[in-house]
């Protein structure tokens, strides 16, 4: 009874996804001062993030990411002058994908300078797995309840002011 108990709750979409994200200091003023932030253009990774707003139908010029408050996450994102935003974000906001599916697209774009719909172009490549490619894109391409990714990775168009809950500063690495 206890373990079904347990499932149900997990099975549960909440309203809101609790999303961290780390930004610069530049995106927190830019929110504390009521505006929205949008992301701009990335030069290095134009085509991959293009690839994957074409995919999840976003309606930006690039995405945020963020992790799931609470849940795996693959790496801190952090970098020098950087603060780690707490958002409450409403889930019509938010699109989740698999961090391991997104790597490998990213991996494979970034590696044949290949477009992402192009997989037969891949065949010939020993170092890509064109039927894990594919899964890969299939991934990106269903949202599913938040319980059944592994790594849950959340992709937004902005970051609204009123989404914000708290905000930490933290040093740079040494």
């Amino acid at each position: 009874m206890l373990q079904w108990l347990k499932r149900k709750k997990e099975e549960q979409e909440p309203e809101a996804y609790d999303i961290i994200t780390y930004q610069s200091m530049q995106v927190l003023e830019i929110i504390r001062s009521g505006q929205v932030y949008r992301a701009y253009k990335s030069i290095s990774f134009a085509r991959e993030y293009q690839a994957l707003i074409d995919i999840l139908g976003l309606k930006c010029v690039c995405p945020i990411f963020g992790c799931i408050k609470g849940k795996r996450q693959c790496a801190d994102g952090r970098v020098s002058s950087s603060v780690l935003l707490t958002l409450r974000v409403p889930k019509e906001f938010v699109k989740l994908t698999e961090y391991g599916a997104w790597a490998d697209l990213l991996y494979v774009m970034k590696s044949t300078k290949s477009d992402y719909t192009g997989l037969g172009a891949l065949q010939g490549r020993s170092d890509v797995n064109t039927r894990q490619l594919q899964h890969s894109l299939e991934s990106l391409k269903q949202q599913k309840k938040l319980w059944q990714y592994k790594v849950p990775q959340a992709v937004l168009e902005e970051i609204r002011p009123e989404w914000l809950v708290e905000f930490k500063r933290l040093l740079p690495k040494k």
